[in-house]
């Protein structure tokens, strides 16, 4: 028996029209509409499930600062652009959409109108990709010029409502700037820091020291350690001194000590080598110019000194030992320099911290009234100042004019110069 097969014209009502007549009707333009959005909506949820909300966990747009103690999400909200309805806020869609409408690459500003703020020649330079580190520290420059204030309170609020830091991260981040160590080996770090402590960021340059610690193939060691030097060294002159420019005490700078001694991981060589960077440099304040500051507290300044006893530095150790805050001893100062005696020192370097530590010696000696031992730290300090002609050099330290914030230490093997 034959089977009639059903004619081809007769499915034609079964299967749906695959183009529409056009042009179509204000309905049907919705309801295409309407389809796509809901089969976008259907497969981003799909990828990036929903996320609870956790209720104020959106960061701080461009424009203001975060609040103090709390490390905005820039990954969630980075732009200026009005919050989404509640029931909305952790749509993926919406997230999705913001993040990238909120990209500082595809910002645009009007061409007929020249730029008439720091602000506004950062947004061209950066929509039309012609930003760089140099030009972001020159941004970053003149903002903090024009913030008006004389007190460090007042600058900090002025810093703080600027988002100057803020502005430069986004675009850090949008460019792939930020995964490239080499980025902090320039000056932008010194200027960057301070915003991003005022705007309340600070956590942000704090994962940038975790992650250039650790081991990574595709970036040279020496870029990585240099980088992270840098970093960490415009962390410490920043936490020494007030936004206005004067000499705190070193506690903050303790802190970020103990605070880098805890993220940076120990098996890593970068890390014990910038740690060993920062630590030296924290030394030469704490003692050669320590006058120039308020004493610290003396739990942080003993917990300080212990993170340096395993990077076996007698000399700085002795010197600190001097400037105790509470109980300065001269023991282990005169020790080193005693048995400093019994050998030339042919090291310049070496010498020069010996003649600040001898002077220091002196006048704790005078003042415990041990005279004849006082006269023969004199007596080795005239031999060393004859031996290297550091009779000028003296007088300057005695003066108190040494200019340079940096430690001069033969201990270390890589010696950054910076701010």
């Amino acid at each position: 028996m034959v089977v009639r097969t059903t004619s081809l014209s007769s499915l034609k009502n079964f299967f749906p029209k695959i183009h529409q007549p056009l042009p179509l009707t204000n309905r049907e333009s919705r309801q295409l509409l309407d389809s796509i959005t809901t089969s976008f909506r259907k497969n981003l949820d799909k990828e990036h499930p929903w996320e609870p909300s956790s209720g104020g966990e959106e960061s701080t747009s461009h424009g203001s600062a975060a609040p103090q103690g709390r490390t905005p999400l820039l990954l969630k909200q980075t732009s200026p652009s009005p919050p989404l309805d509640a029931s909305k806020r952790q749509h993926a869609a919406d997230r999705h959409l913001r993040t990238i409408l909120s990209n500082p690459l595809f910002a645009h500003q009007d061409t007929k109108k020249g730029p008439t703020s720091p602000f506004d020649v950062f947004d061209r330079a950066v929509s039309r990709g012609l930003m760089t580190q140099r030009r972001a520290a020159g941004f970053l420059s003149k903002v903090r010029s024009e913030i008006p204030g004389e007190s460090a309170d007042e600058i900090r609020r002025g810093m703080a409502r600027s988002g100057a830091g803020l502005r430069v991260i986004q675009w850090l981040r949008a460019s792939g700037l930020e995964d490239d160590p080499r980025f902090l080996d320039s000056n932008l770090p010194w200027l960057l820091v301070p915003f991003m402590y005022a705007e309340g960021l600070e956590e942000i340059a704090w994962g940038w020291v975790a992650r250039l610690a650790l081991r990574d193939g595709r970036q040279a060691e020496n870029c990585r350690l240099r980088a992270l030097v840098t970093l960490l060294h415009a962390i410490r002159k920043h936490s020494c001194t007030s936004y206005s420019g004067s000499n705190l005490n070193l506690d903050c700078s303790y802190e970020a000590v103990m605070r880098a001694n805890e993220v940076l991981p120990k098996q890593s060589d970068v890390a014990r080598r910038s740690l060993e960077e920062m630590w030296f440099s924290l030394s030469w304040l704490s003692t050669v110019l320590a006058s120039e500051r308020p004493k610290p507290s003396a739990p942080l300044f003993e917990s300080f000194v212990d993170i340096g006893r395993p990077m076996g530095a007698p000399l700085d150790m002795a010197h600190l030992e001097l400037h105790h805050p509470l109980s300065p001893s001269h023991s282990a100062a005169v020790r080193f320099m005693h048995d400093s005696a019994e050998r030339e020192q042919r090291d310049p370097v070496l010498r020069r911290r010996l003649v600040c530590m001898a002077l220091d010696a002196t006048d704790r000696l005078r003042q415990v009234g041990d005279t004849d031992e006082a006269s023969w730290v004199e007596r080795f300090l005239a031999r060393i100042g004859s031996d290297t002609h550091l009779g000028i050099l003296m007088e300057q330290i005695r003066q108190a004019s040494v200019p340079s914030e940096l430690p001069i230490s033969s201990q270390v093997p890589f010696r950054h110069v910076g701010n």
